[in-house]
């Protein structure tokens, strides 16, 4: 019995070590959610080499239905996923064990259809969702072993037809922010008595679609893409230390496009020198200068090797790669990224996954 225990020990710290060994300083993990039911079957991890910038196989580390959406904790120990339904959702979460497997905490079920984003609103705090087709944000706290708990607040957006896109938190001041791309309006919030409170709204040009959100890294600008006119708007702050004046509006598409397009998602490079969009229709990459000190944003590059129909994307923590998630092309696409220049140089390097939509790497620059 004790040789037994013994080697069982032995095995387990074995395990955990070549687990720890796996991740190093060039290989690390980046987390992919996914549409379910055609290949995929929830969470996928892949090793990335931020020297070579390339992808190994994903493998699943957990099964669920549509994790649409992901975010990792501010203290990378933690997971929650939104898996996106048409009646209701559902928000799971997973400790992270040594940056490899994720180990099921508990779940919650959501009020509202197509929830599509989530994030964390105050470290260890707060969550956020919001739901696309019933156009509302709700508010979950969350404990300290990375647990949701109960409901504590649903907004509904007002308007015909309200479409919440995001919920995201303003990372210099104390605003919550949410994209509706059915009011093109952003809705302002504070969390005040553990409460989700509107506290105002932007007004965006008619029939722009406002889906996703990015802050410059400075804390002075805030980019909203848009989806249904294919437009990168930049908001400066007003006087109640708010996002809500409007200082450029351009378009994600080359002047020689002709067609359907709809922007999906964008980026700020970690010194905020670029910023960075995708585009449905002409599935291409964008890549912007970005002025931190005027907002002024001007497109340099469309990039479009490989991609087919970019969803999501993310820059690697060594700010030298782009990776773009191909939901109809069911592959994940890599580019060479010059921090110089900004602009983005194909490498071919495609790894396949059944409607790869999201994105995640640990928090490294924490």
């Amino acid at each position: 019995m004790k040789l037994n225990y013994l080697f069982g020990v032995l095995l387990s710290l074995f395990a955990s070590c070549s687990l720890i060994v796996a991740q190093t300083e060039t290989h690390i993990p980046m987390f992919i959610g996914t549409y379910t039911g055609e290949g995929s079957n929830g969470i996928y991890r892949s090793w990335f080499d931020t020297q070579s910038g390339k992808l190994s196989t994903p493998r699943l580390v957990a099964r669920l239905t549509n994790p649409s959406y992901l975010a990792i904790s501010a203290n990378n120990h933690y997971i929650w996923a939104v898996g996106e339904m048409d009646t209701m959702y559902c928000l799971t979460a997973f400790s992270i064990d040594n940056q490899d497997s994720l180990r099921y905490i508990n779940h919650q079920s959501g009020k509202g259809s197509y929830s599509c984003h989530i994030s964390e609103l105050q470290p260890m705090k707060w969550l956020g969702a919001a739901s696309y087709g019933s156009g509302l944000v709700t508010l979950y706290p969350l404990e300290s072993n990375g647990a949701i708990g109960s409901l504590a607040t649903i907004d509904k957006h007002w308007g015909k037809v309200p479409h919440a896109h995001c919920i995201l938190a303003d990372p210099k001041a104390d605003f919550i922010y949410s994209a509706d791309l059915g009011i093109d309006k952003v809705l302002i919030y504070k969390i005040e008595q553990n409460k989700l409170r509107p506290f105002g709204e932007i007004d965006l040009p008619k029939g722009v679609g406002p889906r996703h959100i990015d802050f410059s890294p400075n804390g002075k600008w805030m980019a909203v893409v848009n989806e249904l006119k294919s437009r990168i708007i930049i908001l400066a702050r007003d006087t109640t230390g708010a996002f809500g004046i409007i200082v450029h509006n351009i378009s994600t598409l080359p002047s020689t496009f002709k067609g359907a397009n709809g922007a999906a998602g964008i980026h700020f490079s970690a010194d905020g020198r670029f910023l960075y969009a995708t585009n449905r229709g002409d599935n291409s990459v964008v890549v912007c200068s970005f002025d931190e000190k005027s907002g002024n944003v001007k497109p340099i590059q469309w990039i479009r090797d490989d991609i087919n129909w970019p969803r999501n994307f993310t820059l690697d923590p060594t700010g030298k790669f782009v990776i773009v998630a191909n939901q109809y092309g069911n592959t994940m696409v890599v580019f060479r990224r010059n921090p110089t220049t900004g602009l983005l140089t194909s490498m071919h390097e495609v790894v396949h996954l059944s409607h790869p939509v999201c994105l995640k790497f640990l928090h490294y620059n924490n």
